[in-house]
This record gives C-alpha cells, sequence and structure tokens, in this order.
C-alpha cells in the first residue's frame, strides 16, 4: 500500500504526529483517496476486537492504516496516549459490488450496532452513518460506519477506537472525555478527506 514507512520509535511520537495528515492513499481502480497519517502502519486491526468491516464475511478490506499503542502491560512509551487505555486507532475501507442504493443499504446495515443511522455531506456526496462496535474479554471497539452508493458499487468507510477495560493493568487510566472527543475528532478528520471520483 502506498504511503511512507513509520519513523523508529526511538523517540515517543507527539499528539502532532499521531494525528498530522501527511500522506495520500489513491485506490485508482475505485477512484478513491483520502488522507492519513505518515506514522500509522498498512493494517486493517489495530485492538484486539477487530473493526466491523473485517469481521464481516461480505468483504475483505481494501485498505487500512492504524495507529496503536504498546500491549498490556506497557514495556515502552510508543506515544501520547501511553498512559490511557487506548489500544489504537484505524481508518478501514471497503468496496462491495453493489446493484443499488438499497442494497448498499441493507449491507451497511448489517455491520452496524442497530439499523439506525444519520448521514452527513462530504464534498457533495452523501453518507450514511451507522455506529459499530465489539466487546469481550474486558476489550472493547467502537466506531463509524461511512456508507455511499456510486455507479454499482458500495463504498464504506470505519473509523474505530479501541480500548482495554482500565484495570487490565496497573497504572493504566481510561481515555478522558476531553482525548475521547478529541480522538473522534481527529478520525472524521480524516474521513472529511475522501474523494470518489469513477470513471465513467
Amino acid at each position: 500500500m502506498p504511503g511512507m514507512p513509520a519513523p523508529s520509535l526511538s523517540k515517543p511520537l507527539t499528539l502532532q504526529q499521531v494525528w498530522l495528515l501527511n500522506s495520500t492513499y489513491t485506490d485508482q481502480q475505485h477512484g478513491v483517496t483520502f488522507r492519513y497519517p505518515s506514522v500509522w502502519k498498512a493494517a486493517t486491526q489495530f485492538g484486539y476486537h477487530p473493526p466491523a468491516l473485517v469481521r464481516s464475511e461480505l468483504s475483505q478490506p481494501v485498505a487500512g492504516f492504524t495507529y496503536e499503542e504498546d500491549s498490556f502491560p506497557r514495556h515502552q512509551i510508543v506515544g501520547p496516549y501511553t498512559g490511557t487505555n487506548l489500544e489504537g486507532v484505524g481508518f478501514v475501507y471497503s468496496v462491495l459490488p453493489t446493484v443499488s442504493a438499497g442494497e448498499c443499504e441493507t449491507k451497511a446495515a448489517s455491520l452496524a450496532d442497530d439499523s439506525g443511522h444519520s448521514s452527513v455531506t462530504i464534498a457533495d456526496r452523501s453518507y450514511s452513518v451507522y455506529e459499530t462496535g465489539s466487546a469481550g474479554m474486558s476489550q472493547s471497539i467502537s466506531g463509524k460506519l461511512y456508507a455511499t452508493y456510486s455507479a454499482g458499487s458500495c463504498y464504506l468507510f470505519e473509523t474505530g477506537v479501541a480500548i482495554a477495560a482500565p484495570g487490565l493493568a496497573d497504572n493504566i487510566q481510561s481515555l478522558t472525555p476531553a482525548q475521547s472527543h478529541d480522538i473522534n475528532t481527529h478520525l472524521w478528520s480524516i474521513m472529511k478527506t475522501v474523494r470518489i471520483i469513477r470513471r465513467r
């Protein structure tokens, strides 16, 4: 996958490095581009529980990029969330052959926690937004799934946050509400860079 390799962790990553959108992913086959931090690695799982697009039998993700902290107990300071129960964050992308917008919505809803959804507009394209999540073994993942239909394809983008129970290891604190809000705001910033241009 395109992108710069993650730097050596001889020094812990700063908050700015973790979230700086300085690399661009391009999928010429499906006409998709988006920006992501160059310190993230190309991967589709970033915690004990995989994202919904990875758990699904519908399709394998086209691409994914993730940032992960060290395992529990922490053995090294990786970045700004090492003292918290964050396992990792990620952005995963899939494309499914689909005959209609309605079928795309049905597929998206099958991956979500429930059928309820909202909608957002990004670059003049409407997306349905579903909540995703999974939990067990003192660990969980929660995220948002963005779905849109174009020219015979269902485009699915999932952002996710994986955490461990605070009591899983000593000296680990829960993410504060401010930190959680900040993480979700940054993940939304990645989603806002998505562009889909289909060749006719």
